[in-house]
């Protein structure tokens, strides 16, 4: 079955429910967030980037708690981290992070039901065969043995050169985070194994390699694209400020718009370019 996560604040939790039910009555499985946070959740983070990685999408309910929301603004990087589709759903007229420039939103005025009929259509569908889905719930799979089974499953795809850019998030992801060392392992002889057929190039906002490019928007709607490979170390003078989000550390990166040249905020999880 296909899972869809739902990203929302507490206040917009009524909204959230709606969504789901409706999600669920056109046949998706669909996990929201915990109703509340106690202090034994402390396996929470791990939790939702779990379910994050094994989901198909994610619908982003976005209002004014929601950009306050450290936990949102964490799924929101994850998600693009993996190269997840993200469909906002704007529930007031907060605007978007500059990071989130890929999907048009949706606007929420009207029922419930009008939303879903038009959030439907942007979702992969519900018995969709896609190879990157399948990849996705295996290696979020309980079992150690299936984990390393979607490993040998993302071999096999780089060298078919399929959904390549995704496919290796998704190994980097279990090469620092499976709580088993033989996944992290295999995990990363995978991507050793590519990193070496690979011929090296320099660092490019325009590489193709989307793993490493950042794309902003500016405020007078004009796009811009940076490699983190670049603007993220702590070397190159990019003027930059540190905030913790959701026991995190963030870039708030200051950069300019290639187009008409105004300021540009993005917060950016710059660790491992650093």
């Amino acid at each position: 079955m296909i899972s869809i996560f739902v990203s929302h604040t507490q206040e917009d939790a009524e909204y959230a429910e709606d969504i789901r039910t409706g999600l669920e009555e056109c046949g998706y499985y669909v996990w929201r967030e915990l109703p509340s946070l106690t202090l034994e959740s402390v396996l929470h983070p791990s939790t939702i980037e779990n379910v994050i990685l094994g989901s198909a999408a994610v619908v982003l309910l976005w209002s004014s708690t929601a950009a306050q929301a450290e936990w949102v603004e964490r799924h929101v990087l994850f998600a693009q981290q993996l190269k997840k589709l993200i469909v906002p759903i704007l529930l007031d007229g907060t605007a978007l992070p500059t990071t989130l420039v890929a999907v048009s939103p949706i606007e929420s005025q009207g029922s419930c039901t009008h939303v879903i009929a038009q959030l439907v259509p942007l979702l992969p569908a519900v018995k969709s065969t896609d190879a990157l889905i399948a990849l996705s719930q295996r290696a979020t799979h309980e079992f150690i043995r299936e984990r390393k089974a979607a490993i040998e499953q993302a071999a096999k795809m780089l060298q078919r050169d399929e959904q390549r850019e995704a496919v290796l998030a998704l190994l980097e992801y279990l090469a620092h985070n499976d709580l088993m060392d033989g996944v992290r392992t295999k995990a990363q002889e995978v991507l050793d194994a590519d990193a070496s057929k690979a011929a090296a190039a320099p660092p490019s906002p325009h590489s193709g390699d989307s793993r490493h490019t950042l794309v902003v928007c500016c405020k007078n709607g004009h796009v811009s694209y940076f490699d983190k490979r670049y603007v993220c170390k702590a070397s190159v003078e990019v003027p930059r400020e540190f905030v913790q989000r959701a026991g995190r550390q963030l870039d708030e990166l200051y950069l300019t718009c290639d187009t008409c040249g105004v300021e540009v905020v993005a917060r950016v999880d710059c660790g491992d370019y650093r």
